[in-house]
C-alpha cells in the first residue's frame, strides 16, 4: 500500500468514502490529492511542532509543489509531483490551500463575511477546484466547485464549534448569551443553504460528462446537507452531540446521486457497489463512525 493510500485509508472522512465510486486510476490520484491535503492539514492541527517547525514544513511543501528541485523527496511528495505533471495541474489552488492552511497556526477570528469567505475559498474551494480536475470534469464545473466548497466548509465551522474551542480551551460565550448565539449558528447555517443552493444551480448546468465525474463531489453535498439539516433540526447542540451521517446513509445517498445520473446505470452495477461497500468497511481498523474524533 502507497503513502497515499495508507493515509486516505485511515482517515475517517466524508471525502474518502465518496471516492470508492471512482475508476480506479482517478481514485488513486484523488487519494494522492487527499493525503497531501490531509498532510498539510495535519502540519497546522497535531500537537507537539512549534509555529515555527509548522510554518517550515509547509514551506517545503511550496517547495514541493513547485518542482521539489533539490529536495529528498518522500514517497508521497514524488506522488503529488508527479501528479501534478501528468494531469498538468494548476496549483495555483495548492498553493492557495497551504496558505489558508498556515493562517490557522495564529488563528486569528475574522472581522467580516468576506474574510470568512476568503478563508474558506482556500482550504475548501481549492480542494474542489483541483478535485474537478483530477476527476475528470471541464472548466465549466469550477463555479459548482466553488459554491459546494463554500457551503462544505460553513458546515464543518458550524459543526466544530465546541471542538475548535475546546482544542485551546477557549469558550468565550457566557450561558446568558447563548440565545444570542443559537441566532448566529443559524444565521452561518443559512450562508451555507445559500452556497448549497448556488452549488445545485450550477451543477444542474453541467454537461452529462462532468456531472458523472462529479458523482464523488456531488454525494459529499448530500452528506454534508444531512449534517446540516441534522443539526438545524435539534438546535444547533453542537456541545453536545456530534454530528455524522452512519456508513450506510452515506451509501444510499451515494445511490441515490447514481440514480440521479443515470437510472439503468444504478440498477445495472448495484452489486459492484455492494462489493466495493464490503471492502470498504472490511479495511483492517475499520469502526463505523458513530463517535470519536472527527475527519
Amino acid at each position: 500500500m502507497t503513502q497515499a493510500q495508507t493515509i486516505t485509508s485511515k482517515a475517517k472522512s466524508n471525502l474518502a468514502f465518496a471516492l470508492i465510486d471512482l475508476p480506479e486510476e482517478e481514485r488513486r490520484h484523488m487519494a494522492e490529492f487527499y493525503a497531501f491535503c490531509r498532510t498539510v492539514d495535519d502540519i497546522v492541527d497535531e500537537p507537539g511542532m512549534t509555529p515555527r517547525e509548522r510554518h517550515d514544513a509547509l514551506n517545503r511543501w511550496v517547495e514541493v509543489i513547485n518542482g521539489g528541485e533539490g529536495l529528498e523527496l518522500t514517497e508521497l511528495e514524488e506522488d503529488i509531483i508527479a501528479l501534478i505533471q501528468d494531469l498538468e495541474l494548476d496549483t495555483t489552488p495548492m498553493l492557495h490551500l497551504i496558505e489558508g492552511c498556515r493562517s490557522d497556526i495564529c488563528q486569528q477570528q475574522p472581522r467580516s463575511r468576506d474574510e470568512l469567505l476568503d478563508y474558506t475559498y482556500c482550504v475548501a474551494c481549492c480542494v474542489g477546484l483541483t478535485s474537478a480536475r483530477i476527476m475528470g470534469a471541464g472548466e465549466a464545473s469550477y463555479p459548482y466547485a466553488i459554491a459546494l466548497g463554500h457551503a462544505l466548509q460553513m458546515v464543518n465551522i458550524i459543526r466544530d464549534v465546541a471542538e475548535d474551542c475546546g482544542k485551546s480551551n477557549r469558550i468565550y460565550l457566557p450561558k446568558e448569551d447563548m440565545d444570542r448565539f443559537q441566532e448566529l449558528l443559524k444565521y452561518e447555517a443559512d450562508l451555507a443553504e445559500t452556497f448549497f443552493a448556488e452549488a445545485e444551480r450550477e451543477y444542474n448546468l453541467l454537461s452529462p460528462e462532468d456531472k458523472a465525474a462529479l458523482i464523488p463531489a456531488q454525494a459529499m453535498a448530500l452528506i454534508y446537507h444531512t449534517i446540516l439539516d441534522k443539526m438545524k433540526a435539534s438546535g444547533f447542540r453542537i456541545f453536545d452531540i456530534r454530528y455524522r451521517v452512519n456508513t450506510f446513509h452515506k451509501l444510499w445517498l451515494l445511490f441515490r446521486t447514481k440514480l440521479d445520473i443515470d437510472p439503468q446505470s444504478y440498477y445495472d452495477k448495484s452489486k459492484a457497489y455492494y462489493d466495493k461497500l464490503v471492502g470498504f468497511l472490511s479495511r483492517p481498523g475499520r469502526k463505523d463512525e458513530k463517535q470519536g474524533p472527527p475527519r
